[in-house]
């Protein structure tokens, strides 16, 4: 079972390619790093000898539909120049935390989807429908108090047609998946035949934690799904996860997951090294 690493990622070139070694050694590895980056001036040549790098870069606003496409871009590469059965979209700031020979004997073994799908009661009570409702727009060169200001004023102006009327029940969750390639090659197919489905989530909040989830759920393959084989630690809420310690050690382990993100590069570096190690 083959296994294609898909990366996004936006800064820490030196950190990338500890990361990207280590993937490829177990699989496929495909880098996109945001156009607008700073620091990777002399650093290309190195990224490409450890990961294909997708002809097109885009620049990446949080929240945005760039994401999306950023992460469409990495998709159709590996679909196009790889021969992975499955497909595991990470970050830069994602570690593996669990035995990733183990990983491909899991997949080829179930032979699921594996992505993070809030229960639509859940969605409901916190109406992450109303995402889909309203334009949003994102930059990042617009004063932020101006952009406010904009997304505001297009709540009460503008409601958005039914999402749910055209394409079903919109899913959320967090964006980080494992997907097969015959899922996604359903749903590439699909979103080609039905551009409008791109349209509706251009110009909506954080698409990128529902577009993948919709998509599947649309899907011949959502009688598959699985949890996510990401940990990611939301309890204390806001926009942002927990920037995981050693102290969440014991809790990953028990997950059962094989990525965990964020981690801090920078402030708990012995930590992130023996992580890269103990997973070799």
């Amino acid at each position: 079972m083959r296994v294609a690493y898909l990366v996004l990622a936006h800064r820490a070139p030196d950190d990338l390619l500890a990361l990207l070694a280590k993937l490829k050694s177990y699989g496929e590895t495909y880098l996109h790093v945001d156009r607008d980056a700073k620091g990777f001036e002399g650093h290309w040549d190195q990224l490409a000898r450890y990961a294909t790098l997708p002809a097109r870069r885009h620049s990446v606003s949080w929240g945005g539909f760039s994401v999306v496409e950023a992460t469409l871009e990495l998709i159709e590469t590996a679909l196009a120049k790889g021969n992975a059965d499955y497909l595991m979209l990470v970050s830069g700031a994602c570690l593996p935390v669990g035995d990733l020979a183990e990983l491909a004997e899991r997949l080829a073994q179930e032979g699921c989807e594996y992505v993070d799908m809030m229960p639509e009661e859940e969605a409901f009570a916190h109406r992450r429908e109303a995402r889909l409702a309203h334009y949003r727009f994102y930059s990042k060169t617009l004063p932020r108090a101006c952009l406010g200001a904009v997304n505001r004023l297009s709540r009460h102006l503008w409601t958005r047609p039914d999402f749910a009327a055209e394409f079903g029940t919109p899913h959320f969750g967090s964006m980080w998946w494992c997907l097969s390639r015959p899922c996604l090659d359903w749903a590439m197919r699909f979103r080609r035949m039905n551009p409008r489905f791109d349209r509706r989530f251009r110009f909506s909040e954080t698409p990128d934690e529902s577009y993948f989830q919709t998509l599947v759920a649309l899907s011949p393959f959502a009688g598959r799904v699985r949890d996510s084989l990401t940990y990611v630690d939301w309890e204390r809420g806001g926009s942002h996860p927990k920037i995981l310690s050693r102290e969440d050690l014991p809790r990953i382990a028990a997950s059962g997951q094989y990525f965990a993100r964020k981690f801090d590069w920078d402030h708990d570096r012995d930590l992130v090294l023996s992580l890269l190690d103990a997973s070799r």
